[in-house]
């Protein structure tokens, strides 16, 4: 029977109206407190990781963490049948994975994720949504005392991550590669659609775009494809807008004159000082300005004001 600590872990980050299966592969969303009784619940909610969960599909496998050095998982749910177990760490930070998400503990998860696939040799292809509920019956339960959580530093310390690539197969890398290919594309792409009545077919068209970079060597599965494609969306269509965009195109073309006007005091300078030295080498306002590319009447200025300041300067001495 799960401890009360655990209970209010699976209870605390299970979404509101999550996938849930009564029989494996058949998946339904029903509200939580039905989706609580089910044996196949989705434990991570649509825009967040809470849960780092390992598949390893053979027997014995429950004692996989201990042979591999990592820390004491949050629960482990096994098949009495077949010995088969999902290794379960609670996170004590959730890590975003919306288009609203910063991509450094994305990443920094996805690599996490896929060193301990490696070490206790679990299912690279296992994404979910569905996990073994740890609250069901229908599976042998171990667990510490008082359901532990980790913060991502300490998980990272049992693995290398200094020569991790993270490869398109692991699974919240597949999300994340998803995810961050599809962001870019959105912001040039949305520009298409602003018109009205635009978002249904926006929408429609990141669908698309996100189903077509689905090329992974193990696909995400057509309601993550779609999840992931209707985040991007939406967030991109309520914060790239036609005003943002006019906003930001000013913003680069003020930049833009500063620099240019930067740019522009700097070569006068350079040719005022130039002519200066010319007029001091007995050039003439003729010979200076078709060296320097400037009218004779610039040339004229420039040294007669050269002149005034060194008649000033010996005056005052």
């Amino acid at each position: 029977m799960a401890s009360a600590a655990l209970v209010a872990l699976v209870q605390a980050h299970a979404p509101k109206r999550p996938y849930c299966a009564f029989v494996k592969n058949h998946a339904i969303v029903r509200r939580r407190e039905v989706a609580l009784e089910a044996p196949y619940l989705q434990l991570n909610p649509p825009a967040h990781r809470s849960w780092i969960i390992l598949d390893l599909d053979r027997r014995g496998a429950v004692h996989a963490w201990e042979d591999a050095g990592l820390p004491v998982p949050t629960y482990c749910s096994i098949n009495r049948e077949n010995g088969h177990v999902h290794i379960g760490y609670a996170l004590a930070a959730p890590v975003c994975t919306s288009a609203a998400a910063r991509f450094a503990p994305l990443r920094y998860l996805a690599a996490i994720e896929y060193a301990y696939t490696a070490k206790v040799r679990a299912d690279a292809a296992f994404t979910g949504p569905l996990a073994k509920n740890p609250l069901h019956p229908a599976w042998q339960l171990w667990e510490p005392a008082n359901a532990p959580v980790y913060e991502l530093g300490y998980l990272a310390e049992f693995v290398d991550l200094s020569t991790k690539r993270l490869p398109r197969v692991a699974g919240v890398g597949r999300n994340c590669d998803l995810f961050e290919t599809l962001r870019y594309w959105a912001y040039s792409a949305v520009r298409e659609f602003w018109r009205p009545r635009g978002l249904e077919q926006w929408m429609a068209a990141a669908r698309l775009q996100a189903e077509s970079l689905n090329t992974f060597k193990e696909p995400l599965s057509s309601s993550e494809v779609a999840g992931i494609a209707r985040s991007v969306a939406r967030y991109v269509w309520r914060h790239n807008t036609p005003a943002t965009f006019r906003e930001v195109q000013s913003a680069r073309g003020r930049l833009g004159g500063v620099a240019s006007g930067a740019a522009r005091l700097v070569r006068n300078e350079d040719k005022r000082a130039s002519a200066r030295l010319m007029a001091v080498k007995g050039m003439s306002i003729r010979a200076i300005a078709e060296e320097l590319n400037v009218g004779k009447s610039t040339v004229a200025r420039w040294v007669s004001h050269e002149a005034i300041s060194g008649n000033s300067t010996h005056a005052g001495e």
